[in-house]
């Protein structure tokens, strides 16, 4: 039940975060939706490692990744400012662009699983949001087709130029 209750407190407080973006600038819109998204040759770009970061008014997102044909593993830690920080490691798949994966981690003491999305690019990464549910223990996605990828928190990969 501690668990289900934490899963419910992260996704309130990431509910939060952005409905205060919403009011703030109503003319930025969501980037993209997994329904539209058009496949792409990961293979110039997504092999072996990489690592993504956002870094903003003392909020951070740090997101390393090995690629390995379709599977992925890595590390992802959120630590918002003034706010609970968690870290763990994430172990899915990459179809396309699309990173879909579980990332178990630790916050407060308590480990949780949940599922993350992502859209990734040579540039960067954007994390895919909506409606989750919980499934066999763990926080899933409710329809993976109406996940939308918000610029907000763009991470940025930390080896594009290279």
């Amino acid at each position: 039940m501690r668990i289900i209750n934490f899963g419910f407190i992260v996704l309130l407080c990431c509910a939060a975060c952005h409905q205060e973006q919403k009011k703030q600038d109503t003319s930025a819109k969501l980037d993209d939706t997994v329904q539209s998204t058009q496949p792409l040759d990961t293979g110039r770009f997504l092999t072996g490692k990489s690592t993504y970061q956002y870094l903003k008014n003392g909020d951070t997102i740090s997101l390393s990744i090995t690629v390995d044909g379709e599977k992925v593993q890595g590390d992802l830690s959120y630590a918002w400012k003034e706010k609970d920080r968690n870290s763990g490691h994430i172990d899915g798949v990459l179809k396309g662009d699309i990173l879909t994966a579980d990332y178990t981690f630790s916050s407060e003491g308590q480990e949780s699983v949940r599922q993350v999305i992502f859209k990734l690019s040579k540039e960067r990464a954007l994390e895919g949001y909506g409606a989750m549910e919980e499934k066999a223990g763990k926080m899933t996605f409710a329809d993976p087709k109406k996940i939308a990828f918000d610029e907000k928190f763009a991470l940025e990969n930390l080896a594009k130029g290279q």
